[in-house]
């Protein structure tokens, strides 16, 4: 149970902070004088705050290393994604090879 709520407080204060960077940078870009480079920098923080908790969860699961199984159906997703393939498509194919490596016996 304590586990839970520990899980549920860290989304929630990802999430408030996430919510904060963007209220943040619509209430103040207006305010505020700052280079075309603070400004990119500003609106790129959120993503990088998402993008840095979707590789944790991708190479680790709890303490230890998530596995090359999970490692290349994230892979395979990264690459349909990038090939502008349908999200369905993209989440099939991924799910597909993480399964069928551990079924090959792939950690």
């Amino acid at each position: 149970m304590h586990a839970t709520l520990l899980v549920i407080a860290g989304i929630v204060v990802l999430s408030l902070g996430t919510w904060l960077m963007r209220f943040g940078g619509a209430k103040l870009g207006s305010r505020m004088a700052l280079s075309e480079r603070s400004q990119a920098m500003l609106s790129d923080a959120a993503t990088t705050l998402l993008f840095a908790v979707a590789l944790a969860t991708t190479l680790y699961s709890g303490t230890s290393f998530a596995g090359m199984a999970r490692l290349c159906g994230v892979a395979v997703a990264v690459l349909l994604a990038w090939r502008k393939t349908p999200l369905i498509i993209v989440i099939i194919a991924a799910a597909a090879v993480t399964a069928g490596l551990r079924l090959l016996g792939v950690p």
